[in-house]
């Protein structure tokens, strides 16, 4: 027990509807808009201290929820619920410290999502976790402001009851904090290039690398042709390289390859036609679909060559055992997933030299300040920050680029990142989405 630990006495959710200015278009789903959640929360520590806590997540159901069962509003309607029904369960848990809370929660999830499934088909456990994740974020920021700390001096034996034994006996004696973070201010922007996204013009790639600078691209293919897909990589490497110098390529085919071979067969023909191009990729994001590993043998064959990310397919903390085995070289962590499995992953990536890096879910808002002090605090294989919103959902940025321009300017191919100067999860004082009014009594 910690005097730190806390009971949530109170939960509120509200959701928003964020419109894309243009459709981003994912292995052949378009995405034109999504829900965010903010969770609100009161809670009370041991020591009687009260405090409230704020957290977003995304709720994309075209990525999360995919499928002909349900249309994306009606399944749109369901997370909305499932998010609810999530944050309204925790009031009454504790008191305990925010990991073991997510713990409890997450050991609950299928409850949640079998409550749900009846009417609307089953629910994924990758919508589950987004759905939880609002609450967790919330959970770690309550958390540390009734300590009157910065959430990231918490993660270590003074405040947490149990080390990471129990994740997995690498772990044994280490908690979150074990393995240190850092404080980098200047994030260097990663620039998203989708499969219908023109290259050439003011509206095109080259507008926006003319403008800004960035070097860091994350190419979003079909996967329906390998040799289309290389040739999609080699134009955009050959533009990006007349525009900025030397581009460093992420490729993400969202599941679009059958299976690990076939991936590979992208890659041996980007190398063999455009081996500049082939040169600049740094890492491959979740090649083949989620609950299909795309065969041991492939993937282990393919992760020879580029490093290799579990990303749709990462949605329990379970899959880290066994992970290299099955061919994969490491995972991607979203702040809408959660403050929890996220600081769970980078201790595991850590400790074994796997692979990790932060991606986004086109976050706007609050769910982009945490993205932010992910990639600005944690120690990752390639610390970049996937800018979405300012392509596809400016005007949902517009709160937080009144309160903190630098973070939503890219200047010179990044963007600034605050300051840690306050308590709570995020670190600073002006927080977008705080001052709603969390209901309940708290009594004395």
């Amino acid at each position: 027990m910690r005097d730190t630990d806390i009971e949530v006495r109170a939960a509120r959710v509200d959701f928003r509807t964020v419109r894309l200015a243009h459709p981003l278009s994912i292995s052949g789903r378009l995405i034109d808009g999504f829900t965010v959640a903010e969770v609100g929360v009161r809670v009370r520590s041991r020591s009687g201290q009260v405090a409230d806590g704020s957290g977003a997540s995304v709720l994309s159901v075209p990525w999360a929820w995919p499928g002909e069962s349900a249309d994306v509003a009606a399944r749109d309607v369901v997370l909305r619920r499932l998010t609810e029904e999530i944050a309204q369960g925790a009031v009454g848990s504790g008191p305990a410290d925010p990991v073991a809370l997510w713990r409890e929660q997450h050991a609950h999830l299928p409850v949640h999502l079998g409550g749900q499934a009846e009417e609307a088909g089953p629910i994924p456990a990758l919508a589950g976790s987004l759905a939880l994740g609002a609450l967790d974020n919330a959970l770690h920021d309550a958390w540390s402001r009734a300590a009157g700390r910065p959430a990231w001096s918490m993660y270590d034996e003074s405040f947490l009851s149990s080390d990471l034994g129990w994740l997995t006996s690498t772990l044994r004696g280490a908690y979150p904090g074990s393995f240190g973070f850092d404080d980098r201010r200047r994030l260097p922007v990663q620039h998203v290039v989708g499969v219908t996204d023109p290259l050439d013009g003011a509206d095109g790639l080259a507008g926006w690398l003319d403008h800004e600078q960035v070097r860091h691209l994350k190419i979003k293919l079909t996967g329906a042709d390998p040799s289309a897909d290389a040739r999609r990589v080699a134009d955009v490497h050959e533009l990006a390289t007349r525009h900025v110098g030397r581009p460093e390529l992420a490729i993400d085919p969202n599941e679009g390859y059958a299976d690990g071979d076939v991936a590979r067969e992208m890659l041996t023909e980007l190398a063999g036609r455009w081996p500049a191009a082939r040169s600049a990729v740094t890492y491959l994001e979740q090649p083949v679909p989620r609950g299909h590993d795309g065969g041991q043998r492939q993937m282990r064959a393919l992760a020879q060559e580029v490093p290799t990310l579990l990303d749709e397919g990462f949605t329990d903390l379970s899959a880290l055992h066994d992970l290299a085995d099955r061919g994969w070289s490491g995972v991607v962590v979203k702040a809408g997933k959660g403050q929890t499995p996220t600081l769970l992953a980078h201790a595991w990536a850590r400790a074994t030299g796997g692979w990790i890096t932060v991606q986004d879910l086109t976050t706007v808002g609050l769910a982009f300040l945490h993205s932010a002090r992910l990639v600005g605090t944690l120690r990752l294989s390639s610390s970049h920050l996937e800018y979405n919103s300012r392509q596809y959902a400016p005007d949902g940025q517009a709160e937080l680029a009144r309160r903190h321009p630098a973070l939503t300017t890219v200047r010179a191919g990044a963007v600034t990142v605050p300051g840690i100067t306050d308590t709570g999860l995020y670190g600073v004082p002006d927080v977008p989405g705080e001052g709603r009014q969390v209901p309940g009594d708290l009594g004395t």
